[in-house]
């Protein structure tokens, strides 16, 4: 029975790990596609002769003004939103399965002690 209960802890374990590595390295991935893309538009923009802030409150009035006037672009920046937060769900379904298996292994651990503290009296 132990050895069964073991086993789907460690697959657990295993399955918790695989998420929270996947939903990183996506998150890691797509962050860096959003950085490129903005990098993009700001050498292009001309806003780093500017500037930082008045570049980037250029570039926010530029870009709110684009995602105002054409609700296709504000549909697709609010997709990408939610494309990022896909990552963030993996990982926290792997931290949420890992920490159900450790707490699990806890409580074995513990009624293990418990047992073996009855058998010594």
């Amino acid at each position: 029975m132990r050895g069964q209960t073991r086993k789907e802890q460690a697959g657990k374990a295993r399955l918790g790990r695989v998420l929270l590595w996947v939903g990183f390295v996506v998150l890691l991935g797509e962050s860096w596609l959003l950085i490129s893309r903005f990098s993009e538009l700001w050498n292009g923009s001309g806003a780093g002769t500017l500037g930082w802030m008045a570049a980037l409150g250029a570039l926010t009035r530029k870009a709110l003004a684009v995602l105002v006037w054409n609700q296709g672009l504000l549909l697709a920046a609010m997709a990408k939103v939610l494309v990022l937060c896909c990552p963030l769900a993996l990982v926290c379904a792997g931290i949420a399965i890992l920490r159900s298996v450790n707490s699990g292994e806890r409580a074995s651990m513990n009624g293990a002690v418990a047992s073996l503290e009855g058998e010594n009296r």
